[in-house]
Parts: C-alpha cells; sequence; structure tokens
C-alpha cells in the first residue's frame, strides 16, 4: 500500500473543544433517523436555516452523505439527495465559520477532479473545508454508475492511491507523474492550491481491518460507532491498538441521534414512540440487507431484529437520550474513551438543533466539554 509523505492537515478550527459537534445528513431527506414521526422532505431552505444556525452558535463541522437513491419503505428513506461537492460549496458560500465536509465515494470521482473540486470548495469557505472519503457503498447505487464493486480489502488500496494523488497536487509546486495499479497521471497540474496547508483534513470511517488501518494511517478523522457504551469500548479499543501500533495521531468522531426532555421518562417515552411506533422498518430491512453479505436469512432472529431497529435509531448509532444533564454525563462518557467530536441529528432537525444548544451547550460549557465561544 502506497504511503504519502504528507502529514496531517495543520488547519484547526478558531476554537479546540474537548468534545466538537456537528450535524449530520443535512443533505438527504430523514436525516439521521428511519422514522414517519416528522416532515421527511427535503429543501435546501431548511438546510441554510440549520447550517447558518450552527454557524452562528459557533458549531464545528456539517458532514453530509453521498447518496444517490432511496431505501424504499413509507419514506423512502434518502429518496432526496443534494449531491455533496456542490452542497458543500453552497453551504461554504453561506457560512462563516463552520468546517464543511464533503464526502466522496472515490469509484465515482476521478482523484483529479475531486482534488480541484476540494481545492475550489476551499477556497470558496475560506480554508474550511473538509473530506470524508469513502471507499465503497452498496451495488444498488453503484449500478446506476455502471461500476462494479471491488473486493473489500482492495477498495482502501484504491482509496490510498487516490489520496497519494490528490496529496501530491495539492501540495507539489510542479505538474505530478504517478503510475500506481489503480490510477495513471500525466502531467497532472492543480492551481490554485487549497488555503489550507498542507491540506484539508480527511475523515475515513474504516472499521474493518483494511478500513482502520487507512484511517489510522492517513486521516486526521476516524469515524466510528456503536450501539452502546460496552461495543463502543471495544471499538475504542481496538483503535487504540491499531493507533499505538502506527503511530497515529487520528482524532475519533462518532454520531448520535438525540432526544432531550425535562425528564429521563419523557425521554424514553418519545424515543420509544419515533422508533418502535413510528419507525419505518421496510426502509431499514431494505439498507440491513443490503448491507449484510448473504442475506439476513443467515443470521440469528434476534440478531437481524436488533440490526434492523438500530438502523431506524439512526445506522447503529448509541443515541443521547434524557435530559440535558444526562446528555453532557453521555457526552463525558465518549470522551473518556478517546472521542473528540460527535456528529448530531434528530427527528426533527430544526427544533432539535435549537434545543440542544440553547439546554445542553451550556451545561457542556460547565463539564468543561467545550469552551465559551462568546467570551473566547
Amino acid at each position: 500500500m502506497t504511503t504519502s509523505s504528507v502529514p496531517a492537515s495543520e488547519s484547526t478550527p478558531a476554537v479546540e473543544h474537548d468534545m466538537s459537534l456537528g450535524i449530520f445528513c443535512l443533505n438527504v431527506s430523514g436525516g439521521l433517523p428511519i422514522t414517519t414521526a416528522a416532515d421527511q422532505s427535503l429543501s435546501w431552505e431548511r438546510n441554510l436555516v440549520i447550517g447558518q444556525a450552527a454557524d452562528a452558535a459557533g458549531w464545528d463541522f456539517l458532514l453530509p452523505l453521498g447518496r444517490w437513491r432511496g431505501a424504499g419503505g413509507a419514506t423512502n428513506y434518502h429518496g432526496q439527495q443534494f449531491e455533496v461537492l456542490t452542497w458543500a460549496a453552497g453551504m461554504a458560500a453561506a457560512t462563516k465559520q463552520i468546517r464543511v465536509f464533503s464526502t466522496v465515494q472515490v469509484p465515482l470521482v476521478h482523484p483529479l477532479m475531486g482534488a480541484k473540486q476540494a481545492a475550489t470548495i476551499d477556497h470558496i469557505s475560506g480554508g474550511r473545508f473538509g473530506l470524508n472519503l469513502v471507499s465503497g457503498w452498496n451495488e444498488a447505487e453503484f449500478g446506476m454508475f455502471g461500476i462494479k464493486q471491488m473486493a473489500h480489502d482492495d477498495r482502501y488500496a484504491v482509496t490510498d492511491e487516490w489520496l497519494t494523488i490528490a496529496e501530491k497536487l495539492w501540495t507539489e509546486s510542479d505538474p505530478i507523474d504517478f503510475e500506481g495499479k489503480h490510477y495513471t497521471i500525466r502531467d497532472g497540474y492543480l492551481q490554485p492550491k487549497p488555503l489550507q496547508k498542507p491540506r484539508p483534513p480527511i475523515v475515513s470511517a474504516g472499521a474493518s481491518d483494511a478500513g482502520l488501518d487507512f484511517a489510522m494511517r492517513r486521516a486526521d478523522y476516524l469515524f466510528q460507532t456503536a450501539p452502546d457504551m460496552e461495543k463502543m469500548r471495544d471499538v475504542l479499543a481496538k483503535v487504540k491498538a491499531k493507533g499505538a501500533e502506527v503511530g497515529s495521531t487520528t482524532k475519533v468522531l462518532t454520531h448520535a441521534t438525540v432526544v432531550v426532555r425535562d425528564t429521563e421518562a419523557e425521554a424514553k417515552r418519545y424515543f420509544q414512540w419515533w422508533v418502535d411506533e413510528m419507525g419505518d422498518f421496510e426502509a431499514a430491512a431494505n439498507i440491513r440487507d443490503q448491507l449484510i453479505s448473504g442475506g439476513s436469512a443467515s443470521l440469528p432472529p434476534d440478531v437481524v431484529q436488533a440490526m434492523t431497529r438500530g438502523l431506524v435509531i439512526g445506522w447503529g448509532c448509541n443515541p443521547l437520550i434524557g435530559t440535558p444533564e444526562q446528555i453532557v454525563d453521555q457526552l463525558l462518557d465518549f470522551q473518556k474513551l478517546g472521542i473528540s467530536g460527535a456528529a448530531l441529528g434528530w427527528v426533527d432537525y430544526v427544533d432539535g438543533f435549537a434545543e440542544f444548544n440553547e439546554r445542553v451547550v451550556p451545561l457542556m460549557i460547565e463539564a468543561g466539554l467545550r469552551q465559551n465561544v462568546q467570551s473566547s
């Protein structure tokens, strides 16, 4: 596997927090949870309202999903999508401080094109762009492009070459040549370079051995998730072991669906309602079957049921449920495990963000998880 000489990004947000906060899945209908409990439609106006509110409140990042078709079911979950690079360019132009990520599915974007798009958005944003590299997805979506997915581990070898080419284009003053197994570049040229030096930050979500090895060697942020704290602890132990092995400085991000209420009982009632009564289990089952090699029939029924419900909750995340104080306690638990940031989603993003920002963020500041942006 090719190893780049380019170090991790040296760019940093204006304020460093022990727990960074982001908004996840703004660019797709339905957002993070798979439920019929709220309006599932997608609009640029709503994206702007939420993105600009997060920007004004001093939140740290916006992270979209790369999607091309819906999952069916009552909601046709993610059936509407804004393309992630043009979305990021628009959001970058409409905000002032927040980092704007884009998700690039490597098989769909040539590295020369992707590097140019990234450099352009970095200039639009004034040096606030970041890139989430995804090595594969599913046959139905890639099939729209006539692309057949490679063997799992081979995908990361492709992504490794992709990033090496992009880094050379972003950092080297002369045109580049590159001869790899998967890409060939002749006299490759890119100007202007990104504003961030040596390059925009990279996110990767690899959880397999090959994916984790790539992320810990090449990315600034590793995206990981688990349905509960016990499993998250196991995941992070594996991450720490790999980090120690390769001398990695990669930080860990996770994601979570959030329910904040005045009492724990009220939060749990609402959570169970939108999951078990209003959840779109058909859409979740369709996604589940796309993810499981060999189909769900090869697994015990209780495992299938748990996986499907986990998808409804928010792609297998450990949800944040309870009073504002309990949410902060859970975020402190995340921090103790070595997680440095959380990308959040809600059933209702407009009201959910406003409530979290008003009721939870001040308590995070008191707990030392975040600095007071107003006085920084």
